[in-house]
């Protein structure tokens, strides 16, 4: 973050300066003490559960000396306090108004039901051969987080970014206000969220809120390859819409996918009369459209397809997806506990199979947020599962019964067996999983199915 005055904070969150010298500097914003440094901010979130003017006191201790309270604390001498009616907001406000002040930094918005991380990730490398890039670290990527994020950016970035989670209508619109992208992603539209939405129609409608800050010079990229992406009409935007997938109508049309397994995929896309390789370095030929999208963005902000082809190369996975590791008693893991959507599982799976392994085991748990269509949605999911002929399917939770269920009707009960919870696979794992064997672990982010991974993976010598 750039250094910036307590007095011109107060100014931008429109707060009242209720203690301490507004000349103070700052070069960082924080909302957590237990890492917070002498030189930033404290925000004074107030959570579900716990309230962030309860540890003052301890950022005080810890060397800060500026907070944003919605209350004055009283004790801490010498620490600049800006008096705001909500920190959350403020902290939003501070994040556009921060934003606001680089004239040239590129922006992008990256939205969609599955794929935002690692089509943001693959977007990172693909920009960072011309441009030094900011980006959301982890799963920055909401109300709170992207407005962490955007604080975060540096004086010498000339690009940034900011994927946008969202669970209701509004969500995307707050992030977009925030950043006011040049350029937007929208990976595709699934049935993550349903529940909140009602239909991929209104998912789509909330999606494309990243568009109401877009002028004529403004850029979109889809996935053509969607349904409702495809379906919908993009004649009337006032913004620029680049379209990739495998169509012939599409701007950047994808040739070639070939999976290459633990190594990850082969990219062919055809751009006007000529084809470009890439060699997208993470599993799942999902990844490459995610790796299409990115070249794409990237491309349209202007970086050389070759310089592209060099560094979206060497991307690196993200924690918790899809991660490939190899325990020391001889089971492959694919790790892949981040979240889980339809979509994403059986993408999953399609990973899982490529993969070497003497016996090919899933281990799914509940996918949260699917709604009324909750049995339909696992119930497809194990199907698929089936059809695969996958060596065993373990369901793990309340609704992933309906997996094992669906799966047991192709594979057979014994190879499709369901537990109620964690610690009662955990109990049988020894026995069910053997040396050479690969196991793709995932379900929603909820389900904390990261345990069983962790128990596999653990030393046994």
């Amino acid at each position: 973050m750039k250094v910036i005055t307590i007095g011109e904070i107060a100014e931008a969150v429109r707060g009242s300066l209720v203690a301490g010298c507004g000349s103070v500097q700052v070069s960082g914003v924080s909302t957590d003490t237990r890492k917070i440094t002498d030189n930033e901010v404290f925000f004074a979130l107030k959570g579900e559960k716990t309230d962030g003017h309860d540890y003052i006191n301890k950022a005080y201790e810890a060397g800060c000396r500026a907070a944003v309270v919605s209350r004055k604390i009283n004790g801490c001498e010498g620490m600049a306090q800006i008096l705001v009616e909500d920190t959350l907001k403020a902290l939003q406000d501070l994040a556009k108004y921060y934003l606001q002040g680089f004239d040239k930094l590129f922006k992008v918005g990256v939205t969609g039901s599955t794929g935002k991380t690692s089509t943001k990730e693959l977007l990172f490398w693909s920009l960072s051969g011309k441009y030094k890039t900011a980006k959301n670290m982890g799963n920055f990527n909401n109300h709170i987080g992207m407005p962490l994020t955007a604080l975060s950016v540096e004086s010498d970035h000339q690009a940034a970014i900011f994927e946008m989670g969202m669970g209701h209508f509004g969500e995307v619109d707050l992030l977009a206000d925030i950043a006011r992208p040049d350029m937007a992603l929208i990976t595709n539209i699934g049935v993550s969220h349903i529940a909140d939405l009602g239909s991929r129609e209104n998912i789509l409608k909330a999606k494309m809120e990243i568009t109401n800050y877009f002028d004529e010079g403004s850029k979109l990229i889809i996935n053509y390859d969607n349904d409702l992406l495809s379906s919908e009409n993009w004649d009337d935007k006032k913004y620029k819409v680049i379209k990739v997938g495998s169509s012939q109508e599409c701007d950047y049309i994808i040739n070639k996918i070939t999976d290459r397994s633990e190594e990850g995929v082969d990219l062919i896309l055809q751009v006007g009369e000529k084809e470009y390789g890439f060699r997208i370095p993470i599993p799942g030929v999902h990844n490459g459209h995610n790796g299409a999208m990115a070249v794409a963005a990237a491309a349209e902000a202007g970086v050389e397809l070759s310089l592209v082809a060099d560094t979206i190369s060497k991307c690196q996975h993200t924690d918790k997806r899809l991660v490939i590791c190899n325990s020391s008693h001889g089971v492959k893991v694919i790790d892949d506990t981040y979240n889980a959507s339809p979509d994403s599982m059986r993408a999953g799976i399609d990973v899982l199979l490529s993969v070497e392994g003497n016996r090919k085991i899933a281990i799914l748990g509940d996918m949260l947020g699917m709604g009324q269509d909750t049995e339909k949605y696992h119930r497809e999911v194990g199907e698929y599962a089936g059809l695969k002929k996958l060596d065993m399917v373990l369901s793990v939770g309340q609704d992933s019964r309906f997996i094992s269920d669906s799966a047991s009707e192709y594979i057979g009960s014994e190879k499709a067996r369901h537990y109620g919870s964690r610690e009662e696979l955990i109990a049988e794992l020894d026995d069910l999983i053997k040396p050479g064997d690969a196991v793709l672990i995932k379900a929603s982010r909820a389900i904390g199915m990261e345990m069983i991974a962790e128990y596999l993976l653990k030393d046994r010598s």
